[in-house]
C-alpha cells in the first residue's frame, strides 16, 4: 500500500533538503540540449534526466551527458535498448509500469531504492512518450527529495505533457494519493519529533 512505501522516505526527508539547491530543480523541459534528438527530454536536476523511448542511436549522446543507469518504466520494452545501454558502460533497469492502470506499490518503491543508492548516479528515466509512466515518477521523486506539495508535482507533469484523457486517469489518481499519504506520515514525523524533544527536556528538568 502506498501508505507503507512512503514511510521509509519521510525520516530522511529533512536531511535530503538540507543538502539540496532548490534553484537546481527545474519545473519545465530545459531546451538546452540541442544535441539530444529524444522527444519530450529535460533535466529535472543536477542527476536526473526524463523523456521518452530513444532510438537506437540516441545512448552515445545520454552516456556524454554523464548518465551512468537508464530506467526503462516501459512494460513492453524494445529489443535493443539492455544491449546498446550496456554497450557505452551504462547500467539498464526495467521496471515494468502500466501506462494506464493504477500503479504497483512495488514498481515505486524499488524506483526510489533505486533513486537514493549512491551506485546509481546520474539517470535517464523513459517510458514510451515520457509523459505519464515518466511523469509519475517524476513526482514521486519531487515529493521525496524536494518536498514538492502535489500541485507543484502535478504543474510539472502538465509541463512535461502529461494528459488524464482518455485513459490515463489512474496515473493521476495515483500521484495525488502518493502526496497525501507523504503529507499525511511528514505530519506525523513531525509530531513525533516534537513530542520526544519535549519529553527530552523535560526529563532534564
Amino acid at each position: 500500500m502506498i501508505k507503507n512505501i512512503v514511510r521509509p522516505h519521510v525520516a530522511a526527508l529533512a536531511f535530503i533538503l538540507s543538502l539540496t539547491t532548490f534553484a537546481a530543480a527545474q519545473t519545465s523541459p530545459s531546451t538546452d540540449f540541442s544535441n539530444i534528438k529524444i522527444g519530450n527530454f529535460g533535466q529535472m536536476d543536477e542527476r536526473y534526466y526524463r523523456g521518452a523511448q530513444p532510438e537506437k542511436d540516441d545512448y552515445a549522446a545520454l552516456a556524454a551527458l554523464g548518465v551512468k543507469t537508464v530506467i526503462d518504466l516501459r512494460n513492453d520494452p524494445t529489443d535493443y535498448e539492455k544491449p546498446a545501454v550496456e554497450a557505452l558502460g551504462m547500467k539498464y533497469v526495467n521496471l515494468p509500469m502500466s501506462g494506464w492502470k493504477y500503479a504497483e506499490d512495488e514498481m515505486v518503491e524499488q524506483f526510489m531504492k533505486i533513486m537514493n543508492d549512491s551506485e546509481t548516479g546520474t539517470v535517464y528515466v523513459h517510458c514510451k512518450a515520457g509523459k505519464h509512466r515518466t511523469g509519475l515518477t517524476g513526482a514521486v521523486y519531487r515529493f521525496n527529495k524536494y518536498g514538492w506539495d502535489y500541485d507543484k508535482a502535478y504543474k510539472e507533469m502538465k509541463n512535461y505533457n502529461y494528459t488524464s484523457w482518455p485513459v490515463h486517469f489512474n496515473i493521476k489518481s495515483y500521484v495525488r494519493a502518493y502526496s497525501k499519504k507523504f503529507e499525511a506520515a511528514k505530519l506525523a514525523s513531525a509530531a513525533a519529533t516534537q513530542t520526544a524533544a519535549q519529553a527530552s527536556v523535560q526529563g532534564t528538568n
